[in-house]
């Protein structure tokens, strides 16, 4: 943890998600001892991937480890601060797009990547479904929405589904397949049709 979450009004909600983490690792959970690089050999064997929809790779590798930590973490603490964080951290990358430069002038700074904006969208919405921690009418509902918009390719209600319903306990056979599975969805589209890049 850096300094910065260390002192945060988030820190002890941050040492725990740590925490749960390092318990995952400790007792060999797939998500946290599989190399992800593994998966993504598997998933784009012979293929060219851009660079950085395969960074974007390493984020949703990121999400499912995630989700399994969180999975302890939300066991033992109430979801307020971690929907508000996912909220606002949301609504920062939406507000974030790149836009078109007004009188013809080239933006200089990073804008958030709509496409993995839209991942993470399903994966706010994914993680709190499975705890059952916001309602229908949440504002991150509309905000997904607005990502899902900025960025048509991307099946956030797949991505969300597959988030979701990742299995409790996985071998790590079973992870290592959703891993692809989900990798490939977000590379080459569903089934793999398109084309990398």
């Amino acid at each position: 943890m850096s300094r910065q979450a260390a002192t945060s009004a988030m820190a002890r909600e941050l040492a725990l998600h740590e925490l749960s983490h390092m318990a995952r690792y400790e007792e060999a959970h797939p998500s946290h001892t599989m190399e992800t690089e593994e998966a993504l050999f598997l998933a784009f064997a012979g293929r060219s991937v851009e660079r950085r929809k395969l960074a974007h790779c390493y984020q949703i590798a990121n999400h499912m480890k995630d989700i399994y930590a969180d999975d302890l973490t939300l066991s033992v603490a109430p979801a307020d601060k971690l929907v508000a964080f996912l909220e606002s951290s949301l609504a920062a990358a939406v507000a974030d797009r790149p836009a078109a430069a007004p009188g013809g002038w080239t933006r200089t700074s990073p804008a958030a990547d709509p496409e993995i904006t839209a991942v993470n969208a399903a994966f706010a919405l994914a993680l709190l479904e499975r705890h059952d921690a916001i309602d229908d009418g949440h504002r991150l509902y509309d905000l997904a929405r607005v990502a899902s918009s900025d960025a048509p390719e991307v099946p956030v209600e797949t991505f969300k589904r597959t988030f979701r319903s990742l299995s409790a306990d996985p071998d790590e056979s079973e992870f290592r397949k959703a891993l692809v599975d989900v990798t490939r969805e977000y590379v080459l589209g569903s089934g793999g049709a398109r084309a990398a890049d």
